[in-house]
């Protein structure tokens, strides 16, 4: 029989560490406890600040989408007011007068021979408003040659706004398919059409002609359109009935051209102003730009003359 010797325990040394590992120890431990206060405190700052950003932009919000309702509800009214006609009522001149009523200035209309059968408004929703421009989705009842006839088209007016209140500043226009109004507008942004232009006659006569050929494309075919202007739409549902008002003028070597014309819209007639920027193209002329207002200052001779 033989006995196991018995084994020997190790001893288990303690490592000394310095003063220098200490002290580099803790140094660090410090540093990362301070790193991580910092960072909470910044989290915290830049959450606080999140949500007083949002509470303060709370407000703005709510007051445009107030404003918005403020301008739709005055311009659903007149939009009612011009698509609405009975000519058997016997209050034609009166709803001439509320209808005038919306307007800043009521517009300069050089045909005065327009014809308005009975209209009904069905519904009316705004698409847009941007830019002193709001577009509206009209749709509303009417008789042409004694039949009944539903038209729909987009509608858009301009409109101007004066101490928080609204009005109408100059024509509307049909697009390729308590009181709001405001008081004591300036009437220096009436548009008149009374000047006369100082183009030479014959020269004055093709321009005519060439307006006059633009919008019958205008109102009938988007390929001819396509061929004398710059990427403008055509209207469907339209028939040009005549150019009541033209005004030309050369600048820097463009023809700027103003119109009023008359529309016929199922038997409804109406007045639109343009501006058009135009060049010379061959024996005839090109629409550079087209908008759907005259400016109130389109006649002003420039001090060294044009």
């Amino acid at each position: 029989m033989f006995l196991k010797k018995p084994r020997k325990d190790k001893q288990l040394t303690v490592k000394k560490i310095s003063q220098k590992k200490s002290n580099l120890i803790f140094m660090t431990s410090l540093v990362g406890f301070v790193l991580f206060c910092g960072l909470t405190m910044f989290v915290s700052i830049a959450t606080t600040m999140k949500m007083k950003a949002r509470l303060s932009e709370a407000p703005v919000v709510e007051a445009k989408k107030e404003t918005d309702r403020t301008l739709e509800q005055f311009l659903d009214g007149y939009v009612s007011r011009y698509f609405t006609y009975n000519s058997q009522s016997g209050s034609a001149d009166e709803d001439v007068t509320k209808l005038n009523d919306y307007y800043g200035s009521v517009p300069d209309v050089k045909n005065q021979g327009q014809t308005k059968q009975d209209m009904n408004i069905v519904s009316a929703r705004m698409l847009s408003a941007k830019d002193g421009i709001a577009v509206y989705r009209v749709i509303y009842d009417t008789k042409k040659d004694g039949k009944n006839q539903r038209v729909g088209i987009e509608f858009s007016i301009p409109y101007g706004v004066k101490d928080g209140k609204y009005y109408v500043s100059g024509l509307s226009w049909f697009s390729p398919v308590s009181d709001f109004k405001a008081e004591g507008v300036d009437k220096e942004n009436h548009v008149s059409l009374v000047a006369n232009d100082e183009m030479e006659e014959g020269k004055r006569k093709k321009l005519v002609s060439f307006l006059e050929l633009f919008f019958k494309n205008y109102t009938t075919s988007q390929a001819n359109l396509d061929l004398i202007s710059n990427g403008i739409k055509s209207i469907g549902g339209a028939t040009f009935k005549s150019l009541d008002y033209t005004y030309f003028k050369e600048k820097d070597g463009k023809i700027y051209a103003y119109a009023q014309i008359t529309l016929d819209v199922a038997g409804t007639t109406h007045s639109e102003n343009f501006s058009f920027e135009l060049r010379e193209d061959k024996d005839s002329y090109f629409v550079e730009k087209m908008d759907h207002t005259i400016p109130a200052d389109f006649n002003k001779k420039d001090d060294k003359g044009e």
